[in-house]
């Protein structure tokens, strides 16, 4: 095995010790110590890979940040294929679902919601119901369904995923105006 593939599996492995971590202990709780462990690797490997485990977070959440922008600039038109492209990504990111729950990161956490709101506010899906609402209004009309949204978020990762991504994305455009 090459040292590069021993180097992606080392971080792969990082990366799942801190899902398995972040099922009992809340983010704030987490040691690089217990993560090492966890991972199978001793601390000083950890070191090779990650000054902390706030960088650690913070390289994932660089590249899921990248990920989400693309999905909303590629789908701006499309509010059910973002709402579906969001659901497949958590589904298959187990990490970041990981970090949505109520032991993550609130980092994370509010750029999603804020990514959302973006998005919401800037929908022109649905401008003839916009038009009576004044600019206040629809700036907590947006914050109301980001939140909405990271709610049911929340919820389906707790209870386990046991929803297809397009049966949540189908709830989602139900519940929106």
């Amino acid at each position: 095995m090459g040292t590069d593939t021993r180097r992606e599996e080392t971080k792969k492995a990082i990366l799942e010790a801190m899902v398995s971590c972040l099922q009992h202990q809340r983010f704030n709780e987490i040691t690089t110590t217990h993560l090492a462990q966890t991972a199978g690797i001793s601390r000083s490997s950890f070191y090779t890979h990650y000054r902390d485990k706030y960088q650690l977070i913070e390289a994932y959440q660089e590249a899921l940040f990248v990920e989400l922008e693309d999905i909303v600039t590629q789908y701006e038109r499309d509010r059910q294929e973002v709402f579906l492209e969001i659901f497949v990504l958590l589904y298959r990111e187990q990490l970041l679902s990981a970090l949505l729950t109520h032991n993550g990161s609130q980092e994370i956490q509010a750029f999603l919601i804020n990514k959302v709101r973006l998005f919401i506010s800037n929908d022109v899906t649905d401008s003839s119901s916009l038009d009576a609402l004044s600019e206040v209004e629809k700036d907590y009309r947006s914050i109301y369904f980001a939140n909405a949204f990271f709610g049911i978020v929340q919820a389906w990762i707790n209870k386990g995923k046991t929803e297809s991504p397009t049966e949540m994305t189908g709830l989602v455009m139900k519940l929106l105006p």
